[in-house]
């Protein structure tokens, strides 16, 4: 028991720590999953981040990225024999624009927004089925913003940008259901 004293302290810091890596809030699970009339369903990510500022995706538990996987893998299913659909994901961005703070003796005084995170998702549903002759797309872009105090914490800061990340999904999950209903109704099974 004694070897494992010095390493309690760590332990315990890590019990502590917020579970942002665990995303809460990004799984789509409690929803009804949309049942293609496909035998598979592929993501394809064709956004490279740029691993630099003004980019922060990078940094994100959660990329934007990654958010659309886990709706991909909730929300969608492959029920069929033949044919394929695609989610191909074409920008997955969020990007730091500092913002412009009080000056002089009144900025000593004064607590400005800082920086301002801008995220953009657009993806794209391609659905070729042979057996049925068809051929379909859908697509969708959401983009949200937000901002955050001069004094914040690094932590506050990465659950903004969990945040953001988050209603960028659900904003998508919103307008990629539609579009499926709208443009991909003949391999929908109901």
């Amino acid at each position: 028991m004694r070897l494992f004293r010095p390493f309690l302290p760590l332990v315990l810091l890590l019990l502590a720590m917020p579970a942002a890596a665990q995303a809460p809030g990004f799984g789509f699970a409690g929803q009804e999953p949309i049942l293609l009339d496909v035998a598979e369903i592929e993501v394809v990510n064709e956004y490279t981040a740029p691993l630099k500022d003004p980019n922060i995706e990078h940094q994100i538990a959660v990329t934007p990225a990654e958010s659309v996987r886990l709706w991909v893998q909730d929300r969608l299913r492959a029920g069929g024999s033949a044919g394929r659909a695609r989610v191909v994901i074409r920008q997955a961005s969020v990007v730091e624009v500092p913002l412009e703070r009080t000056g002089g003796v009144r900025g000593w005084f004064t607590k400005d927004q800082s920086e301002r995170y801008e995220g953009r998702l657009e993806v794209e549903i391609q659905v070729e089925q042979p057996g049925k002759g068809f051929s379909g797309y859908t697509s969708a872009a959401v983009t949200r913003s937000t901002t955050v105090a001069e004094d914040v914490s690094v932590a506050e800061r990465e659950k903004v940008w969990l945040t953001l990340v988050r209603d960028m999904a659900r904003d998508l999950d919103e307008r990629l259901t539609a579009g499926i209903k709208a443009n991909l109704s003949p391999v929908t099974i109901l």
